[in-house]
């Protein structure tokens, strides 16, 4: 497999068709990430430079270079060790420039905050080269969503996940262009007849390896979002149905979110709405765990890609386990070495990163 590499402008610089190894980890609803591994020669100290661009051909991502590692074992072998992420991570370079309220579908409001902070800010030195948006495909689900002064990249995560959209920056070789998408998996599960089913089993033989976890760490399913206001005066909103030991409750501290913008102020019902969807964007941090991390079976009924891709939902059944889930597909590893392709596929939620639960906490 050859290895296309591009500048930052997005001009081909040169081919890369010798390596060690390369992983690369596509994610639904984040920016993935890749690392590569080749021998140490002049050639690729040349083109593998911080910000250049990697691309496997026939794949809408591509991957910048923000690491490279220069290494000589006992025995005089040197190796060169690249890491990056997605082209979707150069959203991370940008802030929300300002207040923004947005009562519309998540993925418009997605579109906006990337066109007023990296496609068509006000002060132009912000802007994103060569980004645009793709076409608008009408998803419904609706947010009334407040933020202010935040990342760009955690607050797209943040309508992902209220919404269960997932979202990339497809890279338009042709056109030179970095076209940012919101897009929807298939259901492919067993508990739909739209489209072709997707069943992953052991017993089928289209995996390889698989395990299972089951967990309540870090859930909740109820929270108090505390708006504006101090004490008996304070605007309250409970969000969660759940009673016994079957609730477990958090507190959101939203003072952040008022009900003046740009010198409007907000009616009751849309500044309680503010904050129920600030709510459930907490709750949605801290869903129960149930994922199926499998080794998939290339040479089975099920092609990748074709029958399956990253964000749609299959049911994943293990018999032995007496274990039936359906489950998106929210993760897809491809790793390549000299032994061939093989692939790791992440169904369900994973257990939050300890960097996951910060980012949590100082959101």
């Amino acid at each position: 497999m050859e290895l296309y590499i591009f500048n930052r402008n997005l001009e081909f610089i040169g081919l890369l068709d010798a390596f060690t190894s390369l992983q690369w980890t596509r994610r639904y609803a984040k920016a993935g990430d890749f690392e590569l591994h080749c021998a140490l020669t002049r050639d690729a100290l040349s083109l593998l430079t911080r910000e250049n661009i990697l691309w496997k051909k026939g794949d809408p991502e591509a991957g910048y270079i923000e690491y490279r590692n220069l290494d000589q074992d006992a025995d005089g072998n040197e190796t060169l060790v690249i890491k990056g992420k997605f082209l979707s991570a150069y959203l991370n370079r940008r802030i929300i420039w300002g207040q923004e309220v947005l009562q519309d579908t998540a993925e418009n409001a997605m579109r906006t905050l990337v066109t007023k902070n990296a496609i068509t800010p006000t002060d132009s030195s912000r802007i994103i080269p060569n980004l645009i948006l793709g076409g608008v495909q009408g998803y419904p689900q609706a947010v009334n969503y407040q933020t202010s002064y935040s990342n760009l990249e955690d607050e797209i995560e943040n309508l992902c996940s209220l919404s269960e959209l997932g979202y990339r920056v497809r890279f338009d070789i042709a056109n030179k262009k970095l076209v940012f998408n919101v897009y929807q998996g298939f259901d492919r599960s067993v508990n739909q007849s739209v489209n072709p089913r997707c069943i992953f089993a052991k017993e089928f033989e289209n995996i390889l390896k698989q395990s299972y976890t089951d967990s309540l760490n870090n859930y909740r399913n109820t929270v108090l979002v505390g708006g504006m206001g101090e004490d008996v005066n304070r605007k309250l909103v409970s969000i969660g149905t759940a009673s016994d030991l079957d609730r477990f409750e958090m507190f959101d501290d939203a003072k952040d979110l008022t009900n003046v913008v740009n010198n409007v102020t907000l009616s009751d019902a849309d500044y309680t709405n503010t904050l129920i969807d600030r709510g459930n964007s907490k709750l949605a941090d801290t869903q129960e765990v149930q994922t199926f991390d499998s080794t998939i079976n290339l040479d089975s009924n099920l092609t990748y890609k074709t029958d399956f891709d990253l964000g749609d939902i299959v049911t994943c059944v293990s018999k032995k386990w007496g274990i039936t889930i359906d489950a998106r597909i929210t993760e897809v590893q491809e790793v390549y070495e000299e032994a061939g392709l093989s692939i790791s596929v992440t169904f369900g939620n994973n257990v939050p990163t300890l960097l996951d639960k910060i980012k949590q906490k100082m959101r």
